[in-house]
């Protein structure tokens, strides 16, 4: 059978062949925040598709960041899976690291669970890209035919809020409606190696804030004595005060109108809150994200797992970060800042429309701080699939097959903008895959090759994937308009 000499040709050539090329992308930086390697990066994923025999590779030129597109349309009765993916990483500094982020290199014992791969992007995404583009290569060189047809979207902007990736898709909107399916490459097993398949993912508003002394008070060109708080006012307390308006300590969001679009939660997705409450381990999932509490968490009080969940379904407002005055760690320096700055961002749900939150937002600033400048930045809306679609039921169907658990997230945590497939095409998005990784976004981001602790490595990523398009083969074309 074609799925058994598949697995066993990359369980042959994982060691020597995959995961090299894997560290080689890796080890390209691509920080799209700076620009630092992404051209490269660019053409190194170009070069990917053309050792795969891919058709039509280009990579297109966008306002921003170019996207890298290519085909392997072998056989026009065959299912077509979108490949979305992106090669660009976030920045690095100021962070620590047990070895330096792009050197992409292989830690015998990770804290103590295992042997894995430590590096930026090892997980988001470049990991999984390469590692995906090795499953097929593993088939493809021995001349054998793909279950099915592949299109490629990788993009060097997810990073930013995919800010010019709607303009590609409008751009190639007639290759890309050829597509049956959406698959997004992720290492989906919890750190005990339970399994995780999302329905949805939030979507995401970026805004920035900018308090600067002027006519209203506060130093205009310089900071000052801070002993002189006495008599001037603060940017920095103005912008402190702004932002504690937004949101209670219970994390619920204050601005005004902000939950009159949010949607309730239908029945069929309480039906997965239900059955996810059942297996999911809190305490795993704390660990996972090194935090010792939750807002629901009370003293003496089981915590209500549905009620957690359903947490998914609400909007949340975060500061990413704020910058004034004197930040050093060591020494100090009494000064009043004349400007203070804050990076913010808002998760949005079913039904939160984009440019409604955008002028809520906007509206708010503008009453409780007419002295701020804003900005708001690109972002998009949320996606959702019903988990009775065919090719979720697929997915479930070849990952229960590995006798680990399964846990199905009604929506997802974080954000991508799979929302252009769904409202463009009206198709689902697949996203997952074995094994474990972690710390996106932060310093000593890995990968498990081998765990002690029951979860997957990279290898069972490439050959879960080489069942799971086995499966969509067999399964066949679906009729794309399904709930």
């Amino acid at each position: 059978m074609l799925i058994e000499w598949w697995i066993d040709k990359i369980k042959k050539e994982f060691e020597e062949n995959h995961l090299p090329a894997i560290q080689d992308y890796l080890r390209v930086p691509s920080i799209s925040a700076t620009g630092e390697g992404i051209q490269k990066t660019a053409e190194m994923t170009a070069k990917a598709l053309e050792k795969l025999g891919a058709d039509d590779i280009q990579i297109v030129p966008t306002k921003g960041w170019p996207v890298v597109y290519g085909e392997l349309i072998k056989d026009i009765h065959k299912p077509t899976v979108l490949f979305y993916s992106m090669y660009d990483v976030q920045p690095v500094e100021p962070e620590k690291w047990l070895v330096p982020p792009f050197k992409a290199e292989i830690v015998d014992d990770f804290e103590g669970m295992g042997r894995a791969l430590v590096s930026r992007g090892v997980i988001n995404t470049k990991g999984p890209t390469m590692a995906f583009f090795q499953t097929l290569q593993a088939l493809l060189d021995s001349g054998k035919d793909l279950p099915v047809n592949f299109l490629f979207a990788i993009e060097g902007e997810e990073e930013l809020g995919s800010i010019h990736f709607p303009d590609f898709v409008h751009l190639f909107t007639k290759q890309l409606e050829r597509a049956d399916l959406v698959f997004f490459p992720s290492f989906s097993e919890t750190l005990n190696g339970r399994i995780e398949i999302v329905l949805g993912c939030r979507g995401i508003i970026y805004f920035k804030i900018w308090m600067r002394g002027g006519d209203w008070g506060g130093p205009k060109s310089r900071n000052i004595h801070s002993s002189l708080a006495s008599f001037v006012d603060s940017p920095t307390w103005r912008l402190i005060n702004l932002i504690s308006k937004m949101r209670a300590p219970d994390g619920k969001i204050l601005i005004p109108g902000i939950y009159e679009k949010v949607r309730s939660i239908s029945k069929e997705d309480q039906d997965v809150v239900n059955e996810l409450a059942k297996k999911i381990d809190i305490e795993e999932f704390k660990k996972m994200i090194d935090v010792k509490r939750f807002y629901l968490d009370e003293k003496g009080k089981e915590l209500d797992k549905e009620q957690l969940i359903q947490e998914l379904f609400k909007p949340c407002l975060t500061v990413d970060g704020i910058i004034s005055g004197y930040t050093e760690e060591k020494g100090s320096k009494t000064v009043l800042p004349c400007n203070a700055f804050a990076n913010m961002d808002i998760r949005i749900v079913p039904n939160m429309e984009v440019e409604d939150i955008r002028a809520k937002i906007t509206n708010f600033i503008k009453t409780h701080a007419p002295e701020a400048e804003f900005e708001m930045e690109e972002g998009y809306k949320w996606s959702k699939m019903s988990i009775l679609h065919p090719y979720i039921q697929a997915q479930i169907e070849v990952l229960s097959s590995t006798g680990k658990e399964i846990q199905i997230w009604p929506m997802a945590t974080g954000s991508a903008p799979f929302y252009i497939f769904q409202d463009k095409f009206n198709i689902p998005i697949l996203d997952g895959g074995l094994g474990h990784g972690s710390r996106a976004h932060s310093p000593n981001e890995f990968a498990f090759l081998e765990s002690k602790t029951g979860a997957g490595g990279i290898m069972d990523f490439e050959i879960s994937v080489a069942k799971l398009f086995s499966k969509i083969g067999e399964t066949g074309k679906v009729k794309k308009k399904y709930p």
